[in-house]
């Protein structure tokens, strides 16, 4: 039975393979620029099988994919930011989940790039009102909820109030429990073994009209602008539990 050209081609291509593809990778190097539109041409008019080979082969080289992406990024930052621009545009549900996911893995480092982008934060809240008005309520509903109830969030809130009202409007280097030098558990747990430690004085207490965490040397007797000075003044071994109307009387002693 004679063969079709279609047959022949096929059974000379798969017997001839090394040849065929030696050939192929020599014209390639001596002809750049007709390759190079002949790709262009070829993705324009064949997209969705462009892009499930460009799958298929990124999910076969997750290395070499990566390192391409940051490569082609660097060289076009322009290009990379207009079409991370259109995907956002695009896919508004998948960006907002993947930004929740990423501040709840990543707290500080959200609460660091805020800090240092005060302008950017100033901005949003002034093109989003009634977002931040939303936001703002929620909030403090659940500061409410959460002061009263959990011991841990409170001294932690109040750990940060403190030393940001220390700071008189400067920005911290690093997180409040790392300038202390440790959680908030531990911090629990060194104020229990202190002398001035009462029996009345147990968590659920600790707050105004209960007990306060003092400044053994008071945060007035150090220099706030020397920044050793001001993480020995909060460093957990400064700090002990006194009685909150004591605490008052001492004021800044």
């Amino acid at each position: 039975m004679k063969k079709n050209k279609k047959e022949y081609m096929k059974e000379y291509q798969a017997a001839h393979s090394e040849k065929i593809n030696e050939t192929s990778r020599r014209w390639r190097a001596a002809n750049p620029e007709q390759v190079r539109e002949y790709s262009k041409k070829y993705r324009a008019e064949n997209p969705e099988k462009t892009r499930a080979a460009s799958g298929k082969w990124r999910a076969a080289n997750p290395e070499r994919a990566r390192a391409a992406t940051r490569k082609w990024n660097a060289a076009n930052p322009e290009k990379m930011r207009a079409a991370t621009r259109r995907w956002e545009a695009a896919n508004p549900g998948r960006v907002k989940e993947y930004r929740r996911k990423w501040r709840a893995a990543n707290p500080e480092k959200g609460r660091e790039w805020r800090a240092k982008n005060p302008e950017w934060q100033r901005n949003w809240k002034a093109r989003n009102p009634k977002r931040v008005s939303e936001q703002n309520k929620k909030d403090l509903k659940t500061y409410r909820e959460k002061n009263r109830n959990d011991p841990i969030y409170k001294m932690h809130q109040n750990m940060r109030s403190a030393m940001s009202a220390a700071l008189a409007g400067r920005y911290k280097s690093t997180s409040t429990m790392k300038i202390i030098g440790c959680t908030v558990e531990e911090l629990f747990e060194h104020l229990e073994s202190c002398a001035s430690w009462e029996p009345w004085m147990t968590r659920e207490k600790y707050g105004a009209g209960g007990w306060d965490v003092d400044h053994i040397i008071a945060i007035a007797k150090w220099d706030e602008d020397c920044p050793l000075q001001f993480a020995l003044c909060w460093e957990k071994s400064n700090l002990q539990p006194m009685d909150h109307i004591a605490n008052i009387k001492k004021g800044a002693r």
